[in-house]
């Protein structure tokens, strides 16, 4: 089953045990659990006569919707197929020199670093620190000398966000020594945190990552953007090529943007079916903090490779985390899902300990 240790391989799942994939409970990717923006389908497929016709070549109508949200001119804003495009794209154009990851982190900064023939360096955050980046972490990381630093806010399996103090003192001092920052901010939507975006017109050397897979719920059409400065865009326009999204894409992107949201609710909402899951959890290992919609789990027993087994024979998917740097066996991420979901859950860990 490693094919399956990637999260959100539903289909795969579905096929392995000859089952409806509407009928597979997946908790391995961390998708938005209230499901998809109410109108969208409705919404794309009245817009769907836009695919007679090839899309946009820049898909200009997003990075210009995106520049208003944040008042910032479109030519700061590269639009790609999600947010992996971009990772794979920065490694091929940033400054060759060391690249240094903070970690546990998401495994495709490494393999496009690689793909690229860069060197890298992991800095890992500890468990006994729950997994917050600290003063220590930043001693770390520029005792290394890197030329770019790479981390995600809220972290990617931790869901730890970087405290205020220290995330001001890595901008600042990546800002002083002209060290690339590129900061993922795939999930910041699920938490209180503001994003870093307005910070790109002080900072010559700030990448962010945005994705609207997780916050969409709809990883199958690939929408995100990476904001940073135009000379950097401009570099990166010449390898991604014309027509970075589909025209579905692109129509459900506006969708989002021109609708009204109440994140406050929402985020309200996401952390109550974390507690939940948390003292679902709490049973059987140690849940860590996190203020994104998933959790890092260490199970307490010795049968983690049985426990996903079951869970999966039963058509429920939790992430492996075993191969995340810094991680090992024992380690499992789990999305927050709906309560319903969470439930099933918990029925299947008493049933799998009775």
């Amino acid at each position: 089953m490693d094919y399956l240790a990637h999260g959100g391989r539903i289909f795969e799942a579905a096929e392995a045990l000859n089952r409806p994939w509407q009928t597979i409970t997946d908790f391995s990717a961390n998708i938005n659990p209230f499901g998809q923006l109410e109108g969208l389908k409705e919404f794309v497929f009245l817009d769907f006569e836009r695919t007679l016709h090839y899309p946009e070549e820049k898909a200009q109508s997003l990075t210009q919707i995106v520049g208003e949200v944040y008042q910032i001119s479109p030519d700061h804003f590269l639009p790609s197929a999600g947010s992996t495009v971009h990772i794979f794209l920065l490694a091929r154009t940033l400054d060759p020199g060391l690249s240094v990851i903070v970690a546990p982190a998401f495994a495709e900064y490494e393999a496009a670093l690689k793909s690229a023939g860069r060197n890298f360096a992991y800095v890992l955050t500890e468990d006994t620190d729950d997994f917050l980046v600290t003063e220590e972490t930043l001693e770390r990381i520029f005792s290394l000398n890197p030329k770019t630093v790479i981390l995600a806010n809220p972290a990617n399996p931790t869901g730890r966000l970087v405290p205020e103090m220290i995330l001001k003192k890595l901008l600042a001092e990546t800002k002083k020594r002209r060290i690339y920052l590129v900061v993922d901010e795939a999930f910041i939507d699920f938490t209180t945190a503001s994003s870093l975006v307005p910070e790109i017109l002080k900072h010559e050397s700030l990448v962010v990552l945005k994705s609207l897979t997780k916050i969409m719920a709809v990883p199958g059409l690939r929408i995100a953007y990476l904001a940073s400065s135009p000379a950097l865009i401009k570099k990166l326009w010449t390898q991604l090529g014309p027509w970075p999204l589909s025209s579905t894409a692109l129509s459900a992107g506006l969708y989002f943007f021109s609708m009204p949201k109440n994140r406050a609710l929402f985020i309200k909402l996401i952390s109550s079916l974390r507690n939940k899951l948390t003292r679902v959890l709490q049973k059987f290992g140690q849940p860590f903090p996190s203020e994104a919609n998933f959790l890092l789990f260490k199970y307490q027993y010795q049968e983690t490779k049985k426990l996903i087994e079951f869970f999966f024979s039963r058509g429920l998917l939790v992430r492996d985390a075993k191969n995340f740097r810094g991680l090992g066996p024992g380690w499992l991420r789990l999305a927050v899902r709906p309560e319903d979901e969470i439930q099933i859950l918990k029925s299947l860990l008493a049933e799998f300990h009775a």
